[in-house]
């Protein structure tokens, strides 16, 4: 299993494979303790792997990642993922309901959404329906 962290030195978002317990960053060589590490995102495809280091940099460097805008809904002011950034901003920890009502989803759709924002890295799931921003 491969998984997304950050160095918590430097601050360097590097792919790890998780089952190992101690990894050296690519850049600052502190020697990271993949155990207690954040994972951001796990898969077990190393392509998939490089893709999401890709992504999760890009947005730690602040460049907006879009999602697509899901189907069914009517008006959606913005991108998704501003939508949920502002979100998060103004709440701290928010709710399925609070997407929901924001984003103007609901069902299925809402959860294919939800997934995808936390594969992508731009939050994580802090209790069972609660999120917050990474």
């Amino acid at each position: 299993m491969y998984g997304v962290i950050t160095c918590p030195r430097c601050r360097t978002v590097q792919g790890a494979d998780l089952s190992h317990s101690r990894i050296s960053c690519v850049r600052c060589h502190h020697k990271i303790d993949v155990v207690r590490a954040v994972v951001h995102f796990s898969t077990d495809s190393p392509q998939e792997l490089a893709d999401a280091v890709r992504r999760f940099s890009d947005q730690k460097r602040g460049q907006e990642i879009p999602f697509p805008a899901p189907r069914g809904a009517t008006v959606i002011k913005g991108s998704v993922e501003s939508i949920v950034t502002d979100l998060g901003r103004r709440k701290g920890e928010f709710g399925l309901r609070d997407l929901a009502t924001r984003l103007e989803v609901d069902g299925e759709e809402l959860e294919k959404l939800v997934a995808r924002l936390l594969a992508s890295g731009l939050m994580y799931e802090t209790g069972p329906g609660t999120y917050r921003l990474v």
